[in-house]
């Protein structure tokens, strides 16, 4: 546990940013824009443009301390453009893992940095693995941070007088709109709409704001008043080489075992397929789920093992055979997989399993070579997260339902009988340019409402209705 949890240096001697008053500033303003937009701009139930600026406004501070060259954690820098990417995904496309799931993976990422950013870490990796065993005192905080914002030094009596200047201000501004509103007719009915759109702003949104207001701030707070020292040393404490060994002998084993039955599988094909006695759809279904967990097990294993790798002879053996035969296994998976492809047609999950595999044999390729060249556990942690990374933001830059359309379309132009249109028809309207090349009619209606709402807009969305004319039947 005492390796786990950092040594945090105490709040009052940690040197902040929060001495430049602008920052300070800066966060309040952020902070309190980031709620007005949460609670006012951005929908619930909508993907658009508020939610692409609400993810822009609150990168703002991290990316002022970066370039303020402020952020103690060197690693963030390198996040930002997978940030970028996924913001410019969620605008473009429409389908279930993009409107979904990554909202919640930018907010998270984005969270995450922020926590980690002041954190003196070794490796890449631990940029996006925040240790909350850190001690969280929000009182503590907002003390040092109004500390450091009214403290007096030279450029409190300008932040004094603009005050004033407002409270003197505020009244002759009132006094004069009453007059120039009864001198232009213009003029007053942009007042009155002006007026009107705040008089329209529900109750419960407005007693939002505080508490979103104070969320964000807290987060920057919590951020940028946790130092903490996270270096990693290599472990020198290595495994039981009996029990391991033991362990990966039995693996081998069965592994072994069950091996010879896919081999027969790859080389044998269809007549290994006709001999089990059953059909080859349902032969392939019941193959490449439960191997692409097998797959993922075998990645956990050596991840667990090699922390503590110290390059003993007999696990690098044994270890190495079994990912060498994890990696036949999952062949004969993708083998399963295009064979049920082949009979059935495409679905999202069958794309992203397919993927999945082949991102889990590749760090299995990688994991024998730090295997056997005993490179540290850290650096294949740093290459697993970049891989990672760059994997996820190429899926999720993908066309996914245009090309599940297109292929199911062409697949079975011949046969249109045999098109799954429930499943073509709750695709999102990304596919809307395939179906609409099919030769069987598909009622496909979309909304226009949000293309005509600036914080509601999707240009992916609105620029198919608007081209292909998506609101009747075709």
């Amino acid at each position: 546990m005492a390796n786990f949890i950092e040594e945090t240096q105490a709040i009052e001697s940690v040197d902040t940013p929060f001495s430049d008053i602008r920052f300070s500033v800066l966060l309040i303003g952020i902070s309190l824009l980031l709620a007005l937009f949460k609670t006012q701009f951005v929908p619930s139930q909508a993907i658009g443009l508020g939610t692409i600026l609400l993810y822009m406004i609150a990168l703002v501070p991290l990316i002022y301390l970066i370039v303020k060259n402020q952020i103690i954690n060197r690693y963030t820098l390198f996040a930002l453009p997978f940030i970028l990417i996924w913001c410019i995904d969620i605008f473009i496309y429409n389908n279930t893992l993009v409107h979904v799931f990554l909202p919640y993976i930018i907010v998270g990422t984005i969270a995450v940095l922020y926590v980690t950013s002041m954190h003196k870490v070794d490796y890449f990796y631990q940029a996006f693995i925040p240790r909350l065993l850190i001690s969280f005192s929000l009182i503590s905080y907002l003390k040092t941070f109004t500390t450091h914002l009214f403290s007096y030094n030279q450029n409190y009596s300008v932040y004094k007088r603009s005050l004033i200047a407002v409270l003197i201000t505020f009244p002759f501004v009132g006094l004069f709109l009453v007059p120039f509103r009864n001198a232009d007719t213009n003029f007053n009915n942009a007042v009155t709409q002006f007026m009107h759109y705040f008089s329209l702003l529900k109750l419960d949104h407005i007693m939002m704001i505080p508490v979103y207001f104070l969320i964000y701030l807290s987060l920057f707070l919590y951020s940028y008043l946790n130092h903490a020292s996270r270096p990693l040393k290599e472990n020198k404490t290595s495994f039981d080489t009996l029990i391991i060994g033991i362990f990966l002998g039995a693996l081998n084993v069965i592994f072994i075992t069950f091996l010879i039955f896919q081999i027969a599988y790859l080389f044998g094909g269809e007549a290994y397929i006709n001999e089990s006695g059953i059909s080859p759809a349902q032969f392939a279904r019941e193959g490449f789920f439960q191997l692409a967990w097998v797959i993922s097990l075998v990645v956990i294993i050596f991840l667990v093992i090699m922390r503590r790798y110290q390059g003993e002879l007999s696990i690098k053996i044994l270890m190495t055979a079994l990912m060498l035969q994890t990696i036949i296994m999952g062949f004969a998976s993708l083998k399963k997989m295009y064979l049920y492809q082949e009979l059935l047609g495409v679905t999202t999950l069958r794309y992203y399993i397919e993927w999945f595999e082949y991102f889990l044999i590749l760090v299995l390729v990688i994991g024998i070579l730090f295997t056997l060249l005993r490179k540290s556990f850290h650096l294949l942690l740093n290459l697993i997260m970049m891989l990672g990374l760059i994997a996820f933001s190429i899926v999720a830059s993908l066309n996914i339902d245009y090309m599940i359309a297109s292929h199911t379309i062409e697949k079975f132009k011949y046969e249109p009988s045999k098109l799954d249109k429930v499943m073509l028809t709750h695709l999102s309207i990304d596919a809307l340019p395939a179906l609409m090349q099919a030769s069987i009619a598909f009622t496909i209606n979309f909304s226009e409402e949000s293309c005509h709402t600036l914080m509601q807009y999707h240009f992916g969305k609105c620029q198919r209705i608007n081209h292909y004319n998506a609101t009747h039947q075709h």
